[in-house]
């Protein structure tokens, strides 16, 4: 008996029943085991599967991603949307991307052009994920191909102490610092329209001198002036040593920037091969 085609068999009609009985006491005790060909089993199993809702998903999301791509081009103000954007493209084939929590590692997810360039990304995890955001680039960095950080201001000054480590790194950081003045992912909670006790306790706005930090701990800095600048900057990295390019951005207009970017679905149903859900 061919066990491969019996499985298959079994496994496809079981895909396409939806009522189910399982013993959860776990009262059957007669479990047959059959030692298959995994491979053979798929193949089979897969011929006998409809894929257009797939096929219609990679459809949609080609569409969507080309009218992002036209979007974000056209973007004048290098909000973290466009910051990311770019990211994608020019930094160095392979680098290892240390992405901080909050909006960034959201940002990387909605924004990142995917593409060839085989770019390594690591982040936290978990209620503390902005605890040790720098030291933890820095532990990536370490002996490693030249390393990028990007990181939000509050992430950063959570663990500012990492700096004091950055004469034993041996390697290179490049920290892309999104300077919003304070914690920009809360201005997408309903919190966000009672103030000015929202601006107080939940942005915790800052005015900190970062190009002072940096140089009191002995660390290049540069302001970054617009987009040129940055690819220009990230394009080519150092071998060694630590710096840190800082990004102003109004946190407003890029929470506006990124919704507009994000509603970019519900106006293309012509052209999708579905309907999306209203953005409202």
């Amino acid at each position: 008996m061919d066990i491969a085609t019996d499985m298959a068999t079994d496994m496809a009609a079981l895909a396409r029943s939806t009522d189910h009985n399982v013993d959860h006491k776990g009262n059957y005790k007669e479990v047959n085991h059959k030692e298959v060909n995994y491979e053979k089993v798929n193949h089979k199993v897969d011929a006998k599967i409809s894929h257009s809702y797939h096929q219609q998903w990679t459809a949609a999301e080609k569409v969507v991603r080309r009218a992002l791509d036209d979007q974000l081009a056209s973007e004048t103000f290098l909000g973290e949307s466009k910051l990311v954007w770019l990211l994608s493209q020019h930094l160095p084939a392979q680098t290892p991307l240390f992405i901080a929590n909050s909006m960034p590692v959201r940002d990387v997810e909605y924004f990142w052009q995917p593409n060839n360039r085989q770019i390594q990304p690591v982040f936290s995890r978990g209620a503390n994920g902005i605890d040790g955001t720098l030291s933890t680039a820095m532990g990536l960095a370490h002996r490693n191909r030249p390393t990028v950080l990007l990181t939000g201001d509050l992430a950063f000054l959570h663990d500012t102490n990492g700096l004091l480590n950055a004469a034993q790194l041996a390697g290179h950081l490049t920290i892309i610092l999104i300077n919003n003045h304070g914690g920009g992912i809360f201005e997408m909670l309903p919190v966000a329209q009672f103030e000015p006790e929202f601006e107080k306790y939940f942005v915790t706005p800052q005015q900190v001198n970062f190009a002072g930090m940096c140089q009191s701990y002995g660390v290049d800095y540069a302001l970054i002036q617009d987009a040129e600048d940055l690819v220009a900057r990230v394009s080519c990295l150092p071998e060694q040593g630590m710096r840190v390019l800082e990004v102003r951005c109004d946190r407003k207009q890029s929470v506006q920037q990124r919704k507009m970017l994000l509603s970019l679905p519900s106006h293309l149903p012509s052209r999708l091969p579905y309907s999306p859900p209203s953005s409202q």
